[in-house]
């Protein structure tokens, strides 16, 4: 064979072998498309992921799964007080509720958080909606001992249960605050929404014999107050 052919053949076979190896790199089947492949299938992206189905926000999910466990037959000592308000509040309302609406949790010097987080808010989104919360309530956290709560943002509900134990000396601001919080939800829903306004007309807002402030506020309100009654004197 004759040089110059010899030269081509092989200059010909290199494109070849070229050809083959810059294949799998443009196809993206397992080289530089890889790590794009398991952003969009949600691999990568597992902090997106997990805090959609809760595994990410792991702060606020183990809480609410562990309280109904601290509060069954014989582990309720080891609860707050403030958890301890909320699984009274978890057991006596309606157990629809329980499935759609966060209780809130909270003890003096503790950050507060969802003790019942059925739609697995991650810690992060809990804070700012705690906060929004109680402004909402009108209640200073930090005139607070202990309390837990699952109140309504949306203007089309008149719906709070709460419990709240008033530092020493607070009480009295307690008091005004929560009766300030029901009046202005009645003024709210008057010649707005008319059941949601009977609703308001029918809260329900007393002292309970351990120092604590009820308020339920939503259907039903008699048997839940009675229930938290019963619940806290044990």
């Amino acid at each position: 064979m004759k040089p110059s052919i010899r030269i081509f053949a092989l200059l010909l076979a290199v494109c070849f072998v070229l050809a083959g190896c810059s294949s799998p790199a443009s196809s993206g089947a397992g080289g530089s498309g890889a790590a794009s492949l398991p952003a969009s299938s949600g691999s990568s992206g597992g902090t997106s992921l997990p805090a959609s189905s809760g595994s990410s926000g792991g702060t606020s999910l183990p809480a609410a799964s562990a309280a109904p466990d601290a509060s069954s037959v014989g582990g309720a000592d080891a609860a707050s007080p403030g958890q301890r308000y909320a699984f009274a509040i978890r057991d006596a309302r309606n157990p629809e509720d329980n499935e759609y609406v966060e209780i809130v949790s909270g003890d003096a010097e503790a950050d507060p958080f969802f003790a019942v987080n059925p739609n697995g808010v991650t810690s992060e989104e809990a804070a700012g909606s705690i906060d929004m919360m109680l402004q909402v309530l009108g209640v200073d956290a930090a005139s607070l001992d202990a309390y837990a709560f699952s109140v309504s943002l949306m203007n089309v509900r008149a719906y709070a249960i709460g419990v709240f134990k008033p530092a020493e000396g607070k009480a009295d601001a307690v008091m005004a605050a929560l009766e300030e919080y029901v009046s202005l939800q009645q003024q709210a829903f008057d010649q707005y929404l008319e059941d949601q306004y009977a609703v308001a007309k029918g809260a329900l807002l007393r002292t309970l014999p351990g120092g604590e402030i009820a308020l339920v506020m939503c259907e039903g309100a008699p048997d839940i107050m009675t229930a938290l009654e019963q619940a806290l004197a044990k």
